[in-house]
């Protein structure tokens, strides 16, 4: 999208949703069609195995999605997910998110989305698909701190 503030994106991904602050999710890079993102895992990340929660994964699989989603200017819901767990996160510091774009059109569009820990080791793989609301991405009134 001509225009797209992606530096503006970013932080404000990073302001908005009180969720993905609270799992400590933070989106490092937004482009056009990709975007990465990384959490710092600390115990609360953990499953009773003591390994990182497959909710986690989704979650941040889901949120850089969106982000990448987001990067064609216009807010967008998740209308459907796929993901596949292929490795326990055991000792894992930092998981690493990154999103791209399989198909983007008006309304639906399709990403790629791989988590690895820090030494890249895949643990998830997933396609997302989201739908364009029509409501063009808002940046001054919508940034909160």
């Amino acid at each position: 999208m001509e225009n797209m503030d992606f530096e503006k994106l970013t932080q404000l991904r990073n302001s908005e949703n009180g969720f993905s602050k609270f799992i400590k999710i933070e989106t490092t890079k937004i482009e056009e069609g990709y975007a990465e993102a990384k959490i710092e895992i600390s115990d609360d990340h953990l499953n009773g195995h003591m390994t990182i929660h497959g909710g986690l994964l989704f979650s941040l699989a889901d949120n850089v999605g969106g982000s990448a989603a987001r990067s064609y200017g216009y807010d967008v819901v998740t209308v459907n997910a796929n993901i596949e767990y292929l490795e326990a996160g055991q000792n894992v510091e930092t998981l690493y998110a990154k999103a791209k774009v399989l198909n983007h059109g008006n309304k639906i569009s399709r990403f790629t989305v791989t988590l690895e820990d820090q030494l890249k080791h895949v643990l998830a793989i997933g396609t997302f698909t989201y739908y364009n609301i029509g409501k063009k991405v808002q940046f001054e009134q919508d940034i909160r701190v």
